[in-house]
């Protein structure tokens, strides 16, 4: 689906790139000129690290030239313009073969959320360095007893004069070895108050206490990890949103989590679709239409999501239905995959076919993460239908 369906350009400002079809058509063409970067981070990584320092050399790059810095506020190391210059700069960088965001997906699930609620000072200090590649972020939400019941988490920070402590175990947290910075959501009071008592803090993953233990996965990867902090000091100034206030700032990190990242991921799910062609069979067909109906219903609602967040706003639990297609439309894609040709996903020959079995095996969790699916269909069932308990 192409960005030029979203509407409209922005009005015009000083800057060149200001309106979407200027940027669009200047990114485009610094694209076609086959810069290094881009050309890096379009071949198979044979490992997270190698994968994760590729992006860091792409972003680094995107920042040089200007194009990542657009999408987001000039107070925070940005250019100005709106989350549309960021759909379109990912939608033309899986165009021209990236194969994925790595850890800078967290730019659009976390960024939008630390710059609206977060610490000003500190978010100007810290956010140019995200944008450039040099310190990422990680989301410390789930816990061993607290995965889709956010609510009954447990890790607890207690103020000690003017820091606090935070001590604890988060769990399946993405790019935590590689991270600099996490959001992490602690308890601030009891635990019979459930969502009502819970803070967001923002913590130095290098801070004395905390310990990093990746997690091997099955698709060969490990970018996921778990996170222990034993009395872990973290300033009094360092909370995102107010004390006690840290569900909203969970859903408004859903809305895009759940919502506009949509965007940002089927445009990479479309690149394998294109690339998985030449394997198709016509024994599976219906099951390739499928995938391409479920990807183009995945374009439609998360366009819309876009235009929601460029005013402001965030999607609320219709976020929870953009993700449930989501879901469906990545596990549609693999599975017509693996219908077509099962040795292409099970016994590869190349880092492509690596690379392909990876993404198959990463597409059977999709119904998990970020919130299970039957959470999701609760969402949609109680505050969408509004359908009784």
């Amino acid at each position: 689906m192409s960005m030029s369906s979203l509407g409209p350009p922005a009005p015009a400002e000083d800057a060149a790139h200001a309106d979407i079809t200027s940027f669009a058509a200047a990114f485009e063409a610094w694209l076609l000129s086959r810069p290094a970067g881009v050309v890096g981070a379009s071949f198979p990584q044979p490992t997270t690290g190698a994968r994760m320092e590729t992006m860091r050399r792409l972003m680094s790059d995107l920042f040089a030239e200007g194009w990542g810095r657009w999408g987001w506020p000039e107070a925070f190391g940005g250019l100005g313009g709106t989350i549309l210059h960021r759909a379109v700069m990912w939608e033309g960088l899986a165009r021209h073969g990236v194969g994925g965001m790595a850890a800078f997906e967290h730019l659009e699930v976390l960024g939008p959320t630390l710059l609206a609620m977060g610490p000003p000072e500190f978010c100007a200090q810290a956010f140019p360095g995200f944008l450039d590649g040099t310190e990422t972020w990680a989301q410390g939400f789930s816990e061993p007893d607290a995965g889709s019941d956010l609510a009954a988490l447990r890790t607890r920070a207690t103020l000690d004069g003017d820091v606090y402590r935070i001590s604890g175990r988060k769990i399946w947290t993405s790019w935590a070895r590689f991270a600099r910075w996490s959001l992490v959501l602690a308890r601030t009071d009891t635990v019979e108050s459930r969502h009502r008592g819970v803070t967001a803090f923002i913590v130095d993953l290098r801070s004395p206490g905390v310990e990093i233990r990746s997690i091997a996965q099955a698709n060969g990867h490990d970018e996921l990890a778990e996170v222990t902090f034993d009395d872990v000091v973290v300033p009094g100034d360092r909370l995102i949103g107010s004390l006690n206030g840290g569900w909203a700032v969970a859903m408004h990190i859903l809305s895009s989590e759940r919502g506009t990242f949509a965007w940002f991921r089927q445009c990479f799910l479309l690149q394998h679709l294109q690339r998985m062609l030449q394997w198709g069979t016509p024994e599976a067909d219906g099951l390739l239409g499928d995938a391409v109906l479920d990807l183009a219903s995945v374009g439609a609602l998360s366009i819309d999501a876009l235009r929601v967040h460029e005013h402001g706003a965030t999607l609320g639990p219709r976020a929870a239905f953009t993700k449930l297609v989501l879901c469906a439309a990545e596990q549609g894609l693999f599975n017509w995959a693996l219908a077509s040709d099962a040795d292409v996903i099970i016994d590869p020959v190349d880092e492509r076919g690596l690379d392909l079995r990876a993404a198959y095996l990463f597409s059977r969790i999709v119904t998990v993460y970020g919130g299970s699916q039957q959470m999701q269909l609760d969402t949609v069932a109680k505050q969408i239908l509004q359908l009784p308990a």
